[in-house]
C-alpha cells in the first residue's frame, strides 16, 4: 500500500528534553513510518522525550498517578480516523531501568516505547489482560520485523 496516493503524508516532530539516554531522532522517525505504514495510517505524531521528573508531573496532573511511567498517550483524533493526530511522551529514566529489569538495552525499550505509543494512537488498549496481550503481541512483532530490517540495537 502506497501511503501517499490516499492520505496526507506523515509527519512526525521529535522532541528530546532529556540527558539520559541519546535519541537518535531519524531513527525514531523511520520506526514511526515503519510501524504506521504497516498499520495502513498516516497523520502528525509528536514524540517527546523526557526524563522521570517530567513525565511524573505529566502522570499526575493527566492520570492522577504522581508516580514515573514509561509512555503516556495522548490521541488528539477522532476514533474512527485513518489520519492520526497525537503526542506520545517517553521516559528515558524508565527504558533505563527496565533494560535492566528486562536483561535488555535501553535503546531496544526506547524503541519498544515508541511502538507502544503508536500502538495506543492506533486504536489498541491494554486496559484488560486479553486486549494488553494482543497488545504486547503487536508490539514485539513490529519490534522483531524492525530489528530484521534494521538489525540489533547496540548501545
Amino acid at each position: 500500500m502506497n501511503l501517499s496516493e490516499d492520505f496526507p503524508a506523515l509527519q512526525v516532530h521529535i522532541e528530546d528534553l532529556q540527558k539520559d539516554l541519546p535519541v537518535d531522532a531519524k531513527r525514531v522517525e523511520r520506526l514511526v513510518q515503519f510501524v504506521l505504514e504497516k498499520e495502513g495510517r498516516t497523520g502528525e505524531i509528536s514524540i517527546c522525550f523526557v526524563d522521570d521528573e517530567r513525565i511524573s508531573q505529566l502522570h499526575g496532573e493527566f492520570l492522577d498517578d504522581p508516580t514515573p511511567t514509561d509512555v503516556i498517550t495522548f490521541p488528539l483524533h477522532d476514533d474512527d480516523s485513518r489520519t492520526l493526530e497525537g503526542e506520545i511522551v517517553i521516559s528515558t529514566g524508565a527504558a533505563l531501568r527496565q533494560a535492566q529489569e528486562h536483561a535488555s538495552t535501553p535503546l531496544r525499550e526506547l524503541h519498544l516505547y515508541v511502538i507502544h505509543g503508536l500502538l495506543h494512537l492506533t486504536g489498541f488498549d491494554d486496559l484488560d489482560e486479553a486486549d494488553a496481550k494482543e497488545m504486547e503481541q503487536a508490539q514485539e512483532g513490529y519490534l522483531r520485523a524492525w530489528i530484521d530490517l534494521y538489525g540489533p540495537f547496540t548501545d
